[in-house]
């Protein structure tokens, strides 16, 4: 935590967190359920390793001894993979996501689960063959029988598991396998599990023992049945107030939007920075199609951003990172270039599934940079072979003809890209992707998705391809708002602007504070727009520049004035004349 900061900040900073960390492992100890309110930035995952590290010391022989096994429940398989690495190889403690764990705790009560999905229309099978169910498991891919086998899809695990705690037998057998168990990330937590947790353990003071650990206000993903804040009675709220991530002027800020969970910036070199940016200077005509009424144009848009961004740069460290977040990935596209690529494939950009697009990113553009900077070690990697491949003058020639094709083809269209890779046959084609250049040349009207034929796919601008690539890499300059959960940057601008309906921060987030009401029957909006606001403030270290695009009211207005005070609070204009970034001089 805060490894290069040791001031007076961070001693109190660090004071506090030892403190609460004190607590959970009381509770602990105590054999108390509780729930870890860390906001962002608090160390979280800090305090959540050391209470593995003290369940290791000190409870191995109560549960080893009774071959109990602890589970940690985080979000991600990385995650998992970090936790297995701090463990001994005999350990009692499981880390697991929430689906392989309730596999494990459910596959061995096979005749119940063959006769629920077959007999539950909610477990009815994609596809299917004629054998009848003799045995259930358990498949990333999609819902299907074969050979008398019924994969299961990842969420009809949580669905069974529910079905299977509803079951007094069951639960008697979980709770004396599993004595303790930590969640990570908690409000992302699948809600029906939760809700059954709470019923038949929490509320009836019932083991297994549990520990939550998270923050309600980061919950942002609203897709998977998120639970939020978990509240009950019997339930401890350890609250922690550090934070080991911001300079004290953004924790300021923090604190101003979310009062009721104080935090200590551990920043003592830096005080740091938050600015507004608006667009009230601009008197031209604005957007007014659908979801983005009163925006600006795309263009005008672009050079604003990238004015701002040369600024931010020229003015800060060299090393400062800086991340843009934008809305939705239909603003980024827009932004970058890439809008009707992603209008074709949609969820296969954002989850990297489409195989024309995997194979651009994994293989042709590796392959052209390694060319073009002469990296050969990249080219071997990419193409997954020890030997050099150009070992003949012939070949060299070969190399060097496809070099220059590929070039000229990737500033034309995405078949054309892939015409060079045909004609030139240096490059192993997928089968896949093969089978779908016979229909772009036989069948061109095949519908590749639902909103393009293979030939519309297939004649995009490849720039397009590119441009999504360079998002997609880990260091893109930008982001989407809900991408960067998790994350921190040295420096973040926050583009308030439209896009999505779903979002509308000029109306919601002036309710954070209390500058307007929130309406009735608007609690789940204003809460998904508040989480969002929050998620988004928190990433920065050193600064936080507010740039909104859209027209401003005036509750709007007061609100961002007072969250960052009028002397704080430009116009672009104002901004890019006036305005001077704290310099690099200010940084010890």
């Amino acid at each position: 935590m805060c490894e290069n900061y040791h001031g007076a900040n961070y001693e109190l900073a660090k004071a506090e967190a030892d403190k609460v960390d004190e607590k959970i492992i009381e509770a602990l100890r105590d054999g108390h359920s509780f729930r870890v309110e860390a906001g962002a930035g608090s160390g979280k995952t800090y305090s959540l390793n050391r209470v593995i590290e003290w369940i290791q010391e000190n409870m191995w022989s109560k549960y080893s001894r009774k071959k109990q096994n602890v589970v940690c429940i985080t979000y991600t398989n990385a995650a998992v993979e970090v936790i297995t690495e701090r463990l001994s190889k005999d350990s009692f403690i499981i880390p697991s996501t929430i689906h392989s764990f309730a596999w494990n705790a459910i596959k061995q009560y096979q005749s119940y689960l063959v006769d629920v999905v077959t007999t539950d229309p909610d477990f009815l099978p994609d596809e299917s063959d004629f054998f009848k169910v003799n045995e259930v498991t358990y498949t990333l891919g999609h819902r299907y029988k074969e050979n008398g086998v019924r994969y299961l899809y990842h969420d009809d695990v949580l669905k069974l598991f529910c079905k299977l705690l509803d079951n007094a037998k069951f639960r008697r057998v979980f709770s004396d396998k599993y004595p303790l168990i930590l969640i990570d990330e908690y409000q992302d937590s699948y809600k029906p599990i939760i809700e059954r947790f709470i019923k038949y353990f929490i509320a009836e003071k019932k083991s297994p023992q549990f520990a939550f650990f998270g923050d309600a206000w980061q919950t942002i993903y609203q897709s998977n049945k998120a639970c939020g804040i978990i509240e009950h009675k019997n339930l401890e709220v350890i609250k922690k107030g550090a934070n080991f991530r911001s300079s004290p002027r953004i924790v300021q800020l923090l604190n101003d939007i979310r009062p009721d969970l104080p935090q200590t910036s551990a920043i003592d070199n830096f005080q740091g920075e938050v600015v507004v940016i608006t667009c009230e200077d601009y008197d031209g005509e604005r957007r007014t199609d659908r979801n983005f009424q009163g925006e600006l144009p795309p263009e005008e848009l672009k050079i604003r951003l990238n004015k701002i961004f040369e600024e931010i740069k020229q003015n800060t460290a060299d090393s400062d990172t800086l991340k843009i977040l934008m809305i939705t990935h239909k603003v980024l596209a827009a932004q970058q270039g890439y809008e009707r690529l992603l209008s074709i494939i949609n969820d296969g950009l954002r989850d990297k599934e489409d195989p024309f697009l995997l194979f651009f990113m994994d293989t042709v553009e590796p392959i052209y940079h390694a060319l073009e900077t002469l990296n050969m070690q990249l080219l071997f990697d990419t193409l997954g072979i020890k030997r050099y491949p150009i070992t003949k003058k012939s070949e060299k020639e070969k190399w060097k003809i496809f070099q220059e094709k590929l070039r000229e083809a990737r500033e034309k269209r995405a078949i054309d890209v892939i015409e060079v890779i045909n004609e030139t046959k240096l490059i192993p084609f997928p089968p896949k992707l093969d089978g779908w250049y016979h229909l772009y040349r036989n069948a061109p009207g095949t519908i590749y998705s639902s909103n393009a034929s293979i030939q519309a796919f297939l004649e995009l601008d490849y720039t397009q391809f590119i441009s999504a690539i360079e998002f997609l890499y880990p260091e893109a300059l930008f982001s989407t708002e809900h991408g960067v959960k998790g994350e921190e940057y040295d420096n973040v601008i926050f583009v308030i602007s439209r896009g999505w309906n779903m979002y509308q921060f000029e109306t919601y987030a002036p309710m954070i504070t209390g500058k307007a009401s929130i309406p009735s029957g608007k609690q789940i909006s204003f809460e998904r727009n508040r989480n969002l606001f929050y998620v988004c403030c928190s990433r920065p270290r050193k600064r936080l520049f507010f740039f909104v695009t859209i027209p401003i009211d005036q509750t709007f207005k007061e609100f961002l004035m007072e969250l960052v005070g009028k002397e704080n609070y430009y116009t672009y204009s104002q901004w890019i004349m006036n305005k001077k970034i704290s310099q690099k001089s200010n940084e010890k």
